[in-house]
C-alpha cells in the first residue's frame, strides 16, 4: 500500500515533546503575512539562495508498502563546502524565550528535508540553519548545526519506522471498519413510520455529495436514520470520517446510544465524544499551564504511548472512556479526546467544533485531505449558535483590571493598553456630547483594531517572557477575548454591524453578526455531504436560507409517526397575552391552567415567554388554587439542579404536579420525559423574542434583504420554541397528552401556517367553559 504525508505532519507526530501551555498561542499573522515575512528574509538571503524547493522522497516500508513524504524547504543554499537547509520560523516570541523542545521540532524538520536533498545529490554531510525572525522588533536569529549522511539516516529510519506502525494500525482498522459496515443491518427489528423513508433519503444524499435539510417530528428515530445510512455510505468507502454535531449534552447521550445499537449488531467503528474543556478539564479551577496543571505538563512526551493503549482496547470512547485513560496517562482529557480524534470514524461534538471560527478543528478543516459527512441534530439550534459564534465583544473593563494589576515596569505594554483605552474614552466623550448610550454603525472601528493587533503581538511576546507574573491569568482571560476580536474583525462585512454601549461601569464594543449564512455555507463546504435535521423546521425555506443552505441543496418532511388521536391541540382564543394584556388576562391564564391539570392527574408543564411573567403567574395560581403541587425553573440551574427538577416528574403520580418553566430554556427542548412523566404542557404566548438592540437590528437587516424582518427577527425564531416545547409531550406511541396554546394570535393567518401536518386538528376554544369539555372528551377516549 502507498502513503503519502507531509514533512511537518510526520515530524509533528512522531517527534513533539514538551507541554501544553495556553500561553503559547498561534502566530497572530495571517498566513498572507507569515508569507510576506518568507518572502523578505528569502529575498535578503542573497542570489545563491534557491527558496521553496520542493523536495519528495520515497521510503520502502516493507515488500509491499511505500511512504511518500513530500515538502518545500523554505531554502537551500551553497556555503563553501557543504550546502545549508534553511528553515524560516516566524514569531512574536523572543528566540531566547521559546522552549528548548519547540526548537528542537524546529530542526528535526529541517533534518528531514537534510537528508531527503543529500540522499538525492549524493551528499555525505549538509548543513541545518534556523532562521529565526522576531516580529515585534525585527531580530533575527540564525543558528546552525552540521550533520553526516550517517547521522540523518539514523534519524529518519526511526522517524519512519515509528510512523510506519501507525499507518499498519490506520489500514488494517479501516479494513475491519468496511467490511462490518457492509455487512451492517439496521439495528431494530422493524423501522417506525418514516423511519425508513428518512434513511433511504439521507442514504442518496449522501451518496450523491449533496446536502439535506430535514424536518423529522418527534419519534421519528432521526439519530439512528441518518447515522445509520451514513455509515453504510462510509462502508463503501464514499467518506473517511463522519461529524455528528449536536447544541446539547443530552443528543449527545442519544448519538452514544445509537452506535452502541449499531455496535451491537456488528458494526466495528471507532466514536469519540469531544467534551468542552471546562466541563472535563480535571482542575478545579482550568489553568493549562505546565506550572499549575500536571496534566499538562509534558503532555507531548506520553500522548502517543496514551493514544496506542486507548485505540487498542476500545472503540466507542465517550467521555468516561477519555477520562479514564487521561488518568492513567496523565493526560490532558480535552486534548486527549481531540488528539485520538484523528483516528476515529465518528467525531460526536458541540457544533462549535466546526462552525466556530475560533474553536473549530483545525486539523480536519484548514486544508483537508479527506472527505467528511456533517449530520447536524437539532439544527434549528445552529441559527442562534451561529450569531453567537460569528459575534464578538470588548470589554473596556476587563482591559482596565489587567492594566490595574500590570506591574508598572512593563512599560511597552502599558502603552499600548493606553491606547485601547484612550479609544474606549474617545466613545464615552463622543456618547456624551451626542447623548447616548447605545450606537451601531456599519464601519469596523479600524483604529480600535489596529491598537488590539499591536498589542496582541506584545502579548504574546510577554507571555512567553513573564510565566508565572502575578497579572498572568486576567491578562491570558485578556488577551483571548481580544484575539477572538480580532479574529471576527478579519470576517467583518455587510453581514455585520458595529455596536457600541455604555453604561454599569463598562463601556462594550461588538461585532455583531445579524446573517452568518455566508460562513456556514463555507465550512459546510468543507464536507463531502450533510444533513441538517430537527423536529421543529418550519419553514424548511426559512432554515435553509440562515443556515447556510445552498439553492440546489434538498428539502424533506416527514408527518409524525404518531396517531393524531393520542395528542389534543388546543387553541385558546379568548386569551390575549400581549404584553399590554397580561393583567387583563391573568385570571383567563390562570383558569386555563387549571381546567388542564385538574382534568386528569398527572404531571405537566407551563412555559411562560420571560421568567418575571412566571413567577406573577405561578404566584396568582398558587394563591387560588393551593392544592396543586408546583416547581419553579431557576434563573440558574447547574446540572445537579436540572436533573432533580425533572427527577420530580415521576411515573404514575399520585397527585398532580406542574413546572412553570421559561420558553426557551432548558426544559423546553433536549429533554425526554416519556409515558405519563409528562402529560400536558401549556404554551404562554407566541415566543416572540424580547425586543432588544440586536434583534431590532436583526429586523432592520432582513427587512433590507427580504423585506421579512419581522418574520426572521422574531415570528419565526419564537414559533419554533413554542413547538420546541409543545414536542416534550409525546415522546412515544404510547404515550397521550394535550398541548394548550395560551394565546389568540395562534388562530390568525399569520401563525396557522406554520402549524406543522400533525397540529391540523388542532381544536379552537372561545371560553373555558369549552376549553372544559375538550378536555374532557379528550380523557374520556
Amino acid at each position: 500500500m502507498d502513503w503519502s504525508v507531509s514533512v511537518r505532519k510526520i515530524v509533528e507526530f512522531v517527534l513533539r515533546r514538551g507541554d501544553i501551555d495556553s500561553r503559547h498561542t498561534a502566530s497572530n499573522h495571517t498566513a498572507l503575512e507569515g508569507a510576506r515575512l518568507h518572502r523578505k528574509l528569502q529575498k535578503a538571503a542573497g542570489g545563491n539562495y534557491e527558496k521553496e524547493v520542493s523536495l519528495k522522497h520515497t521510503f520502502a516500508l516493507d515488500k509491499k508498502d511505500h511512504l511518500v513524504i513530500e515538502g518545500r524547504a523554505d531554502g537551500i543554499f551553497q556555503e563553501e563546502d557543504f550546502v545549508v537547509i534553511d528553515e524560516i520560523k516566524t514569531s512574536e516570541v523572543y528566540f531566547e524565550n521559546l522552549s528548548e523542545d519547540q526548537v528542537e521540532m524546529f530542526y528535526y524538520q529541517g533534518m528531514l528535508y537534510g537528508y531527503m536533498y543529500a540522499v538525492d545529490n549524493d551528499l555525505s554531510q549538509i548543513a541545518v540553519q534556523l532562521t529565526y525572525f522576531q516580529t515585534t522588533e525585527e531580530i533575527i536569529t540564525k543558528k546552525r548545526r552540521q550533520f553526516t549522511i550517517e547521522e540523518l539516516t539514523v534519524f529518519v529510519d526511526h522517524l519512519v519506522a515509528e510512523y510506519h506502525k501507525w499507518l499498519l494500525f490506520q489500514g488494517d482498522w479501516r479494513k475491519v471498519r468496511n467490511l462490518s459496515l457492509t455487512k451492517l443491518a439496521f439495528p431494530y427489528e422493524k423501522f417506525r413510520k418514516g423511519q425508513r423513508e428518512l434513511a433511504a433519503a439521507a442514504y442518496k444524499t449522501l451518496k450523491t455529495s449533496r446536502r439535506l435539510f430535514v424536518e423529522a417530528p418527534t419519534g421519528t428515530g432521526k439519530t439512528i436514520s441518518t447515522l445509520f445510512p451514513a455509515l453504510k455510505a462510509m462502508g463503501e468507502d464514499d467518506c473517511d470520517r463522519i461529524f455528528y454535531l449536536t447544541a446539547k449534552t443530552i443528543t449527545r447521550q442519544v448519538a452514544e446510544d445509537a452506535l452502541s445499537a449499531l455496535e451491537t449488531n456488528g458494526s466495528e467503528v471507532k466514536s469519540v465524544t469531544i467534551t468542552a474543556k471546562d466541563k472535563i478539564c480535571f482542575l478545579t479551577e482550568r489553568n493549562c499551564t505546565p506550572e499549575h496543571c500536571p496534566y499538562a505538563n509534558g503532555y507531548y512526551n506520553r500522548i502517543n504511548e496514551g493514544l496506542w493503549d486507548l485505540l487498542h482496547h476500545e472503540n466507542q470512547i465517550t467521555r468516561e472512556v477519555i477520562e479514564t485513560y487521561s488518568e492513567k496517562h496523565q493526560l490532558c482529557p480535552f486534548e486527549f479526546s481531540l488528539d485520538v480524534s484523528l483516528f476515529c470514524d465518528v467525531i460526536i461534538g458541540d457544533y462549535n467544533y466546526l462552525f466556530d471560527p475560533t474553536v473549530y478543528l483545525r486539523r480536519f478543516f484548514e486544508d483537508p485531505k479527506e472527505e467528511y459527512f456533517f449530520l447536524i441534530d437539532e439544527a434549528h439550534n445552529l441559527v442562534s449558535r451561529s450569531r453567537e459564534m460569528y459575534s464578538a465583544t470588548l470589554s473596556y473593563q476587563s482591559g482596565a483590571t489587567f492594566q490595574n494589576q500590570l506591574s508598572k515596569e512593563h512599560k511597552s505594554l502599558h502603552r499600548l493598553l493606553n491606547k485601547i483605552d484612550n479609544q474606549f474614552a474617545l466613545l464615552e466623550e463622543q456618547a456624551k456630547i451626542e447623548d447616548w448610550q447605545y450606537k451601531h454603525q456599519k464601519l469596523l472601528p479600524e483604529v480600535l483594531v489596529n491598537h488590539l493587533y499591536r498589542f496582541a503581538e506584545k502579548m504574546k511576546e510577554w507571555l512567553a517572557a513573564n510565566p508565572g507574573d502575578p497579572s498572568e491569568t486576567i491578562g491570558l482571560a485578556y488577551y483571548f477575548e481580544v484575539l477572538h476580536f480580532l479574529k471576527i474583525s478579519e470576517l467583518f462585512d455587510d453581514h455585520f454591524e458595529t455596536t457600541i454601549e455604555i453604561g454599569y461601569g463598562d463601556t462594550k464594543v461588538k461585532l455583531f453578526c445579524m446573517a452568518p449564512a455566508p460562513f456556514l455555507t463555507e465550512m459546510l463546504s468543507k464536507g463531502k455531504g450533510a444533513l441538517l435535521f430537527s423536529a421543529s423546521f418550519t419553514p424548511l425555506s426559512y432554515y435553509q436560507e440562515v443556515l447556510g443552505g445552498e439553492k440546489e441543496d434538498l428539502r424533506y418532511k416527514l408527518p409524525s409517526p404518531f396517531p393524531p388521536e393520542r395528542q389534543k391541540i388546543i387553541l385558546a382564543d379568548y386569551i390575549q397575552t400581549t404584553y399590554r394584556q397580561r393583567q387583563a388576562s391573568l385570571s383567563s391564564v390562570i383558569g386555563a391552567i387549571y381546567e388542564m391539570v385538574a382534568a386528569k392527574i398527572g404531571n405537566y408543564f407551563v412555559f411562560f415567554p420571560s421568567y418575571q411573567y412566571l413567577d406573577e403567574v405561578a404566584t396568582a395560581f398558587s394563591e387560588a388554587y393551593p392544592d396543586f403541587e408546583i416547581v419553579i425553573q431557576d434563573t440558574k440551574m447547574n446540572e445537579t439542579e436540572r436533573e432533580a427538577f425533572l427527577a420530580r416528574f415521576e411515573m404514575q403520580p399520585s397527585k398532580s404536579l406542574i413546572g412553570f418553566c421559561v420558553l426557551g430554556g432548558i426544559f423546553s427542548e433536549g429533554i425526554d420525559l416519556k409515558g405519563d412523566r409528562l402529560i400536558g404542557t401549556a404554551v404562554v404566548g407566541v415566543g416572540l423574542p424580547q425586543m432588544n438592540h440586536e434583534q431590532e437590528l436583526i429586523k432592520e437587516y432582513f427587512d433590507e434583504t427580504k423585506n421579512k424582518g419581522f418574520e426572521y427577527a422574531y415570528q419565526l425564531p419564537g414559533m419554533n420554541k413554542v413547538l420546541q416545547a409543545a414536542g416534550r409531550v409525546i415522546r412515544d406511541a404510547a404515550d397521550r397528552g394535550v398541548v394548550l396554546l395560551l394565546d389568540q394570535r395562534f388562530t390568525s393567518p399569520r401563525y396557522r401556517p406554520l402549524f406543522p401536518n400533525h397540529w391540523q386538528h388542532a381544536r379552537v376554544v372561545a371560553n373555558q367553559k369549552q376549553l372544559h369539555y375538550e378536555l374532557e372528551q379528550f380523557w374520556r377516549k
